[in-house]
């Protein structure tokens, strides 16, 4: 939703604003709008703790893409042979050739393979994110594929019946990694900020704080409330 809001300069009152005129623009806000009343009052199945640390919440996110889907989507089916007679990769390999050619422009500042990629937060230096994000963008694409979906909306519009559950459920998945990064983002910030602060103020300074500890450290457990 924020990059919608900022890529249409909404700046007054919550939510996407009002609806386009322009069609295609007035199908790709229909398709948000509807995600997001979709996702009212829901949350992942593997959703963690409302204080786990990044890592824990990548790691429900890795968790929910091993599950699958209610009735769970069809097998993967074999290309056809080309005329020389080689066996092409499969569909499914396809996807996630495509996934890791995405991470490797992401991580190389160069543009995405597909633009529909752009709407999923880009991995940071973190092993963890970049684990997830190719392994997201491999099941995006195969739902994609199997229902038809192009322009730059992920998913499209919510589908109805069994095909509406794996489209909640790979929603669920995309709302765990991009809690991840965003709240990986937020410590980087708060570090950054805490070092700046430090540089600028005497050592004897009372608005000098220590830096918040590092609760993404493997092992370490969040404090009890």
């Amino acid at each position: 939703m924020e990059l919608w809001r900022t890529r249409h300069a909404i700046t007054n009152g919550p939510g996407l604003g009002p609806r386009p005129a322009d069609p295609d623009t007035a199908a790709a806000w229909d398709g948000l709008d509807a995600r997001m009343r979709a996702l009212t009052g829901r949350r992942p199945l593997y959703l963690p703790p409302a204080d786990a640390p990044a890592s824990g919440v990548i790691e429900a996110a890795l968790g929910h893409l091993d599950a699958p889907p209610p009735g769970g989507p069809p097998p993967d089916r074999p290309a056809l042979r080309d005329p020389f007679g080689i066996a092409p990769l499969s569909h499914g390999a396809l996807d996630a050739r495509l996934a890791r050619r995405a991470l490797t422009a992401v991580l190389a500042g160069e543009p995405l393979p597909d633009a529909s990629m752009g709407e999923i937060t880009a991995p940071g230096d973190d092993e963890d994110e970049q684990r997830t994000y190719p392994r997201l963008l491999t099941a995006i694409g195969d739902y994609r594929r199997r229902h038809h979906r192009g322009g730059p909306d992920v998913l499209g519009p919510r589908p109805a019946g069994l095909d509406g559950e794996e489209w909640d459920h790979l929603t669920d998945a995309i709302d765990l990694y991009t809690h991840a990064r965003v709240q990986r983002r937020l410590k980087q910030l708060r570090a950054r900020t805490a070092a700046e602060r430090a540089t600028l103020l005497p050592p004897t300074s009372p608005q000098r704080r220590q830096h918040p500890p590092d609760t993404d450290r493997p092992g370490r457990r969040p404090p009890t409330r």
